[in-house]
């Protein structure tokens, strides 16, 4: 083993340059005043919190929450029954559905939502076909149908991954004692699966959660997330702005950051085996 600790080398020196270096910097400029763009004499400081004591990030936090768990809960809806579904097809069926589902997310994901911008506007190709006028860009409806397009194949796959592997024999042994068709899916199956569930919310929930380009193109920006108040601090550095911005999207990056790795350890500690993790 000694031998091949050499071939980790190239793996560490990304992670170093890529990984460390970068939260390094973010949680200095989280608790200073340096200029990411004109590095000089800086000082330590807690200036930076005042963007907690400010209405717009707490309607920010808020939208995220309640579209992320909007987002979550409609997926869980969708894909549970999928991946039930599909753990119950031949092998080659599977892996064709499968196939079917991940194909998309090889796509840039900004190509994506930018078919679904072009969908959502008076002049589509639905228009064109079925005569049927859509105008919902800037609604709520628009960035939840979006968010759910985006991210409902990271619902489907833990949980898919979870009942895939169910030994069969629990369901006979469940039938022989008696149990119905619902009582062996509300008793033994559900149950078993609900690490693939607690895995695929927390999937879904995170990266809608912190999404900014979904709200900047289906909702055209009337409906701010935490992500574009991030964006919006950083760009405003870019611009030339004051006011140390950019600590401050920091210091609103780092937290959320602190959230997603807490996350990531409710996942392990429900999944320790780590058959949901993609």
């Amino acid at each position: 083993m000694k031998r091949l600790r050499v071939y980790s080398l190239p793996y560490l020196f990304w992670m170093g340059l890529f990984i460390l270096i970068p939260t390094l910097i973010l949680i200095l400029l989280a608790f200073s005043n340096l200029s990411l763009y004109n590095f000089g004499f800086f000082e330590l400081s807690l200036e930076n919190f005042v963007i907690l004591s400010r209405s717009t990030t707490w309607s920010a936090l808020g939208n995220s929450l309640k579209f992320a768990s909007i987002t979550a809960i409609i997926c869980f809806l969708i894909g549970y029954p999928v991946a039930f579904y599909l753990s119950t097809l031949a092998e080659k069926t599977r892996k064709t559905l499968m196939s079917l589902l991940i194909v998309p997310l090889w796509s840039n994901m900004l190509l994506r939502i930018n078919a679904w911008e072009k969908l959502f506007t008076p002049a589509s190709i639905i228009s064109d076909l079925f005569g049927i006028s859509l105008n919902l860009l800037g609604t709520d409806l628009a960035l939840i149908i979006g968010m759910v397009a985006m991210y409902l194949p990271f619902m489907i796959f833990p949980i898919f991954s979870v009942l895939e592997k169910m030994d069969e024999k629990l369901f006979e042994a469940a039938r022989d004692l008696g149990a119905n068709e619902t009582q062996v899916f509300t008793r033994v199956t559900f149950p078993l699966s609900a690490g693939g569930v607690v895995s695929g919310f927390i999937m879904t929930f995170l990266p809608a959660m912190t999404t900014f380009a979904l709200p900047a193109r289906l909702g055209l920006g009337r409906i701010k997330m935490i992500g574009n108040l991030i964006e919006s601090k950083f760009m405003l550095e870019v611009l030339g702005s004051s006011g140390q911005s950019i600590n401050q999207g920091a210091l609103v990056s780092l937290m959320l950051m602190l959230f997603s790795v807490s996350a990531f350890v409710l996942i392990t500690k429900v999944d320790k085996e780590g058959e949901t993790l993609l």
